[in-house]
């Protein structure tokens, strides 16, 4: 191996993921991800199913 090179292979990256473009925090910017509006719809379809299941009891109501 050369002596000027380090052995850990960092690239440049370029495009959306490139450090420049990712200045502002993560929850700042979080509502143009897919993953946050997957795992909202998720919540929600939970959140629904316990309200429509009466608690999700599995004794019947008198």
């Amino acid at each position: 191996m050369p002596e000027g090179k380090r052995p850990d292979h960092h690239h440049e990256v370029t495009g959306p993921h490139a450090p420049q473009s990712q200045s502002r925090p993560y929850w700042q910017r979080a509502h143009k991800d897919w993953k946050f509006w997957t795992g909202v719809v998720f919540i929600i379809a939970a959140i629904l199913i316990y309200v429509f299941s009466l608690d999700l009891s599995s004794v019947p109501r008198k």
